[in-house]
């Protein structure tokens, strides 16, 4: 977790990209239309990639908060060392996979604030941050 350090503005496209280069594993990203009573992610491990299928229907932000919750599950699978052996959909995993996968999307969002928050107060500030809700939000309207 602490190699990671999200660019501003947040973009969870480069931030699984960057993690896919060190983990030497592609995070693929598929915006897709899911059941409203289903998921909102699900995290789909592939022999050489990682695909996250994400809600299509939900605004830039909650997006954002949903890749990185698969995110969370991957990072944590790796500080573990304990990936699952098959396929699992989210309704599978345990309330500590879940909340594992929790701590560390809401951590990153947080880092994300933060680091925006204290390049403001020494100055830095940019046109791209005036307010929380557009620092969470993706480059050029895409995730």
């Amino acid at each position: 977790m602490r190699r990671i350090t999200p660019r501003l503005p947040l973009s969870v496209t480069a931030l699984c990209g960057e993690l896919g280069e060190m983990r030497d594993r592609s995070i693929r990203l598929m915006e897709w239309d899911l059941s409203a009573d289903g998921p909102f992610g699900v995290l789909i491990s592939r022999e050489h990639e990682d695909v996250i299928i994400y809600q299509a229907k939900t605004t830039k932000a909650h997006q954002a908060h949903i890749i990185l919750h698969e995110v969370g599950h991957i990072l944590a699978f790796d500080l573990a060392g304990e990936w699952p052996s098959a396929t699992l959909e989210r309704t599978c995993y345990s309330d500590r996979d879940e909340r594992d996968a929790e701590i560390i999307a809401s951590t990153i969002m947080y880092r994300a604030i933060a680091l925006s928050r204290h390049m403001r107060s020494h100055g830095l500030d940019e046109p791209w941050r005036p307010s929380v809700y557009n620092s969470l939000l993706l480059t050029g309207g895409a995730v």
